[in-house]
């Protein structure tokens, strides 16, 4: 990279989504710039963040030589960033502007990379409860301005960009993608293993945001099939914020008399998560819509066999690594569940063939993918479709 051209690049990287309760923009936030830095030490970063108490960006990543902080005081997608991020960049002057969303601010005028992670909304705006109709219809303007306007396009799987494209025709040449990486597979397994949690020994694991599209409602009423029909004596856990007013899976847990075998966590710090996962017997995302699935990964990674949909971009991701079920069949997801649950040498199978999948995934390359795509953003004459892991 030493002598490439545009190595002596300033990058603005928005971080103002690496909130301190880690989600999915968070970790890929989190991760992707665990790497930048170190890739060229002649490449200058400015990271936009929340201030240091609410963001989940360490302290040490701003104490590198190429890496300087201005905080942002805008939280979540929010009308003031269309204000001050614009002027913050005619401030700065960067070359490349990456905007990990698909709503890039009005008025920028330097190149831009966005990150486009999934399409749920628009093609299931029932997903979003309250004024579906309206908000699709504000998330499905705003993406097809961001990705017109963008010099790049990065999706986070082929899944997302073949959405992308059943909505809106862009060149091969605009867009890459790289899938996500890893990190909680490098937490210690001495870390946290003697969890302060009353969990049952034998459990299936839920990671995740408790939202619509994940089918925690269709996983719940698997879990009544595999105590029920199959007398298996396993519980349920699920990790994750609840999502607004939405308590669907606790009416379902307590219609089907189940509220003693599944359990609510809220969010976990990495330690307590990466324990989590290896205390699991088994991994469930069942979701409706997944535009990565990045929880699979991350079990796989700890050994823990993992069951998936067979929608989206989840199959892409497990590939022969772990077992797919139908998000709409409870009686499927139960199967598939039944068979790792109660075959032990289909269990060391999925285990082992999780940590090997696992490995193809990794932020320094998801890293050297992206700074790919920056020098590209700048280049457009040499333009080319790239493709990274």
């Amino acid at each position: 990279m030493k002598n490439a051209p545009g190595t002596n690049m300033h990058i603005v990287v928005d971080a103002h989504l690496a909130v301190k309760q880690i989600d999915g923009v968070a970790r890929y936030l989190l991760g992707l710039l665990s790497e930048l830095p170190g890739l060229d030490p002649a490449i200058r970063y400015t990271v936009l963040t929340l201030p240091p108490q609410e963001s989940c960006l360490p302290d040490e990543l701003f104490t590198r030589p190429n890496v300087r902080r201005v905080e942002l005081n805008v939280h979540g997608p929010s009308p003031k960033q269309h204000l001050l991020i614009p002027r913050l960049l005619r401030e700065l002057a960067p070359d490349v502007y990456h905007h990990p969303q698909y709503d890039l601010p009005l008025g920028v005028s330097v190149p831009t990379v966005i990150t486009i992670h999934d399409l749920k909304y628009l093609f299931h705006p029932e997903f979003l409860q309250k004024h579906s109709r309206l908000k699709s219809l504000y998330i499905r303007a705003s993406l097809l301005r961001s990705v017109k306007q963008a010099n790049q396009v990065i999706a986070v799987s082929e899944n997302t960009l073949k959405d992308l494209g059943r909505l809106v025709a862009l060149p091969a040449r605009k867009t890459s993608v790289i899938h996500h990486g890893i990190g909680l597979a490098a937490v210690p397994t001495s870390a946290p293993s003697s969890l302060s949690l009353d969990l049952p020994e034998d459990f299936i694991l839920f990671v995740g945001t408790r939202r619509p599209h994940k089918n925690l409602e269709g996983l719940i009423r698997a879990l009544a099939l595999l105590r029920n029909e199959y007398k298996q004596n396993v519980d349920l856990v699920i990790c994750g914020k609840r999502y607004a007013d939405y308590r669907k899976p606790e009416g379902v847990a307590e219609e089907l008399g189940l509220q003693a075998h599944t359990h609510f966590l809220d969010f976990l710090p990495d330690a307590e998560l990466a324990a989590l996962y290896r205390r699991a017997r088994a991994l469930a995302l069942v979701s409706f819509y997944e535009g990565f699935g990045l929880p699979l990964l991350e079990a796989m990674a700890v050994g823990t066999p993992v069951v998936g949909s067979t929608v989206s971009a989840i199959p892409e991701i497990v590939g022969d690594a772990g077992l797919l079920a139908n998000p709409y069949e409870p009686a499927d997801i139960a199967a598939k569940l039944h068979l790792l649950l109660s075959d032990a040498q289909a269990w060391r199978r999925f285990s082992q063939a999780g940590k090997i999948r696992a490995n193809d995934f990794s932020w320094k390359a998801v890293a050297k993918a992206t700074l790919n795509v920056y020098i590209t953003a700048l280049t457009p004459c040499k333009n080319k479709r790239s493709n990274g892991k």
